[in-house]
């Protein structure tokens, strides 16, 4: 995993957490692990910093994805969910058990790019606000 892809994760992770309404104390103690594990998954980090490691592992395993999800109250899809919020590669879709998304069907400045409808939506929101701007000048 990419450091922008633990980045992405830990932010998806944070927002579905956020929207839960737990706190990281409350995500931790129901997963098992200390909160500054939680806060450093969630900045993307491998680990907290006291317990920092000459070689740390991956940022989160399978398991503790699938924990994360169980004590948000999710089932397999929300595990989905959370990966497809977060920018993940095909390959890191796979080491988490997830299928990988389908062909790119977004198609931004001649790059293809696999979005959810909701990323796609918010990008042409975003181009369309741009282009506005442009003609304002």
């Amino acid at each position: 995993m990419t450091p922008d892809e633990a980045r992405s994760l830990g932010r998806a992770i944070r927002a579905a957490r956020m929207e839960a309404g737990l706190t990281q104390l409350k995500l931790a103690v129901a997963i098992g692990v200390k909160s500054p594990w939680i806060s450093a998954w969630e900045r993307g980090q491998s680990q907290p910093t006291a317990y920092r490691q000459a070689t740390p592992p991956a940022v989160i395993s399978q398991d503790q994805l699938t924990a994360i999800a169980e004590a948000l109250d999710c089932t397999i899809e929300s595990i989905e969910s959370i990966a497809n919020r977060a920018a993940l590669s095909a390959a890191t879709r796979v080491l988490y058990g997830l299928e990988p998304l389908g062909p790119a069907r977004t198609l931004v400045g001649g790059q293809r790019f696999d979005l959810t409808d909701a990323e796609a939506d918010r990008v042409t929101d975003f181009i369309t606000g741009l282009i506005a701007a442009r003609d304002l000048h």
